[in-house]
């Protein structure tokens, strides 16, 4: 018998764009849902954005796939009424307009909800939906910036940091809304009515930092202690003991240069022992020292400082090799591109491949999740701009001269061979 899709028979309406809200309807595609995406009639920004084909960029490629596409001109009354007849005839709405938008629309989820109570309404807002921030337009890079994201892990530039390049902040929201709408879902099946929820970018920043992004009172004095000296001496003083601080890694627990490259190893519990025995490093904790409280970070640095000096000579596949033939975990560094082309990623399944009908081969990463008993599967197709028009709104009701004049009056527009309308 063949596996049905996680989400098939669910309908899903997308308002979004670029990255976070696309990016949680894709993940819906994924497992079988059937995606409506709403463009505005000169096309996605993103189809113009990193151009690699005709009216397709290279991120529409990837986060459009598998979806119908409709645009329709939302500034219009007509358009808007269209929109709204597909909200009531969805089953999920994924938006990430900019604040107040959907309001000023009607397609905010107090208005579609009263004519289909059982709509799940996902949205991805900069800040929240309460409070002084709420109203503040965003973008990953600024929730990278306000939540400190980018301090800690983001690319150095000219000795600043940056913003990272990977748009940490707007896939975690996406992946986080496609979790919510998930249950809210569930909820529905149970009898429930729908409901909107909601996430945000600076969520998603906070998520990323989950392991340092709390305060134990009495414990973690030196977060005030940072906090106080931006406002008294400024950012770069708080930068220094940051820095300071975040350099403190364990020794078991940190990356290391090679002879061909760096290295990570992530030696925890009771493998620190292991990997010192590997490579003839005294533990610091065996040491008689190691029980006066003082001695700690000193014997840390020791056994970090000979370790170094150990894997210095060494290449990153022969430290590897070692450690993962004792069960610990360890990495050499490598771009985004290595793993693309690696053999034993496609192999594990990380890496979907398929064929465009005119760019040829795409790689690009697979599904993220598998089920044993249902399908979830990155489709390969991408919706020319208007491809769907005529046959989403004969789903709605409407004959060929109505949709006909639709198109005439600029209010939708269909894959022609013109072209797409000026944006």
């Amino acid at each position: 018998m063949t596996a049905i899709g996680v989400f098939e028979g669910v309908r899903v309406l997308e308002i979004g764009q670029y990255v976070a809200a696309p990016y949680a309807a894709e993940l819906l595609s994924h497992g079988g849902a059937e995606v409506v995406k709403v463009e505005p009639l000169a096309g996605d920004a993103t189809r113009y954005n990193t151009p690699v084909g005709p009216d397709e960029g290279r991120q529409y490629i990837v986060k459009a796939r598998g979806k119908l596409g409709i645009p329709i001109d939302l500034g219009s009354d007509v358009g808007k009424n269209i929109a709204s007849e597909l909200a009531a005839a969805s089953d999920v709405l994924i938006t990430n307009m900019r604040p107040g938008a959907a309001t000023r629309l009607g397609l905010d989820f107090e208005t579609l909800s009263g004519s289909n109570p059982r709509l799940v309404y996902g949205e991805i807002t900069g800040f929240g939906d309460d409070g002084p921030l709420a109203s503040r337009p965003s973008v990953d890079m600024i929730a990278q910036s306000w939540s400190g994201l980018n301090m800690s892990v983001g690319a150095a530039r000219d000795g600043f940091p940056s913003h990272h390049e990977a748009f940490l902040c707007d896939y975690t929201a996406g992946v986080l809304l496609a979790f919510a709408i998930a249950a809210a879902l569930r909820q529905v099946a149970l009898g429930n009515p729908g409901q909107r929820v909601s996430t945000s970018l600076a969520h998603a920043a906070l998520v990323l930092q989950h392991r340092t992004a709390n305060h134990f009172e009495g414990i973690d004095d030196w977060k005030t202690e940072i906090d106080n000296l931006v406002h008294t001496e400024g950012l770069s003083a708080a930068r220094d003991l940051r820095e300071r601080l975040a350099a403190d890694q364990p020794f078991f627990f940190n990356s290391y240069p090679t002879s061909d490259g760096v290295v990570g190893i992530g030696a925890v519990g009771t493998m620190a022992a292991q990997l010192c025995d590997e490579f003839g490093v005294s533990d610091p904790r065996t040491e008689p020292e190691w029980k006066q409280k003082g001695n700690r970070r000193r014997l840390f640095d020791e056994a970090r400082a000979a370790l170094a000096r150990a894997l210095a000579t060494l290449t990153s596949d022969e430290i590897v090799d070692r450690l993962v033939a004792r069960g610990i975990p360890a990495a050499p560094f490598r771009f985004v591109e290595q793993a693309m082309f690696d053999p034993d990623a496609r192999a594990a399944g990380l890496i979907h491949e398929w064929q465009h009908p005119t760019l040829g081969k795409i790689v690009m990463p697979a599904a993220p999740v598998s089920f044993s008993g249902s399908h979830y599967e990155a489709a390969g197709a991408t919706p020319a701009l208007g491809e769907h028009t005529d046959e989403i709104l004969r789903r709605l009701g409407y004959d060929e001269i109505t949709i006909d004049r639709l198109v005439a009056d600029g209010i939708v527009w269909r894959n022609t061979s013109s072209g797409p309308p000026e944006a």
